[in-house]
């Protein structure tokens, strides 16, 4: 189950950023597809639901924020990334808060113990979506070899008729 200590200063800073934070998000991630992905398309507005999703769960409840997480995982998993890039979001997320905190007054309300516990959130949110990611990657291969195995069938089935 994911818990996450994201304290209120954090939250309330995502929150109250939230269309800012969303869109360098967004970009960030679509930047990591070959060619320039248009924000137009399936994948990047599933993408902006499910990043807003994300945002939008934090300060809520773990099973919230895991099928936020899920959303987005599912995305990633079946795109030709290796799996380091597709987690590689989170620190984007990550280097986006730090930058806008200072611009806003929750630099000083924010203390350092709060950003620490707030990493400390981030990584056990990477570590939550690898596990998931893994397992969608893992349900993939599982239905490739399916399919082989009754593509073979079928080929034995219509070389013995």
């Amino acid at each position: 189950m994911l818990n996450l200590g994201m304290n209120k200063e954090a939250v309330k800073l995502i929150r109250d950023n939230r269309r800012e934070v969303l869109e360098q998000w967004h970009s960030r991630v679509l930047s990591f597809f070959p060619g320039k992905m248009q924000s137009a398309t399936p994948i990047a507005q599933a993408l902006d639901d499910g990043l807003g999703n994300i945002l939008d769960s934090f300060g809520t409840t773990p099973e919230t924020l895991g099928n936020a997480l899920a959303g987005v995982v599912r995305i990633l998993a079946v795109q030709n990334f290796p799996p380091s890039r597709a987690m590689s979001l989170f620190f984007e997320l990550k280097s986006i808060l730090q930058k806008i905190a200072p611009g806003t007054s929750y630099k000083r309300q924010i203390k350092q113990k709060d950003w620490d516990e707030f990493q400390t959130g981030m990584e056990h949110l990477t570590l939550e979506a690898f596990d998931s990611y893994m397992a969608h990657r893992e349900k993939i291969y599982q239905l490739k070899v399916e399919e082989s195995k009754r593509q073979t069938f079928m080929m034995q089935r219509g070389a013995k008729a």
